[in-house]
């Protein structure tokens, strides 16, 4: 059982580490060049995840399991909206508001 945690938890890391590098990749494509926050707000939300990870520890003393599920389940969260998200493939990246307003990704 530890194995198979060690490993989960190790595809879990992979996972985060991952999704922080593409919120700068995707972010750069959906928001305009006009609009340089946008790069900066989700890298925001990001750290802001990263800051309150460690108080998961805390759940514990409501249930020992709390912060396992938690772990598994944003995650799963995360990767659903994603599904909501534009497709940019073969999309002329937006320079302008306009150009968002005009067309839908």
């Amino acid at each position: 059982m530890p194995i198979v945690r060690t490993v989960l938890a190790m595809v879990g890391k992979f996972g985060i580490t991952a999704s922080l590098s593409i919120i700068y990749v995707y972010s750069a494509e959906v928001f305009p060049t006009v609009i340089q926050n946008g790069i900066g707000i989700g890298s925001m939300c990001a750290r802001i995840g990263g800051v309150l990870a460690p108080m998961m520890y805390l759940l514990r003393n409501i249930n020992p399991h709390a912060p396992m599920i938690l772990s598994g389940l944003c995650p799963l969260l995360g990767a659903g909206l994603t599904l909501l998200l534009p497709e940019t493939a073969n999309k002329p990246l937006p320079d302008t508001i306009e150009d968002i307003e005009g067309e839908s990704l």
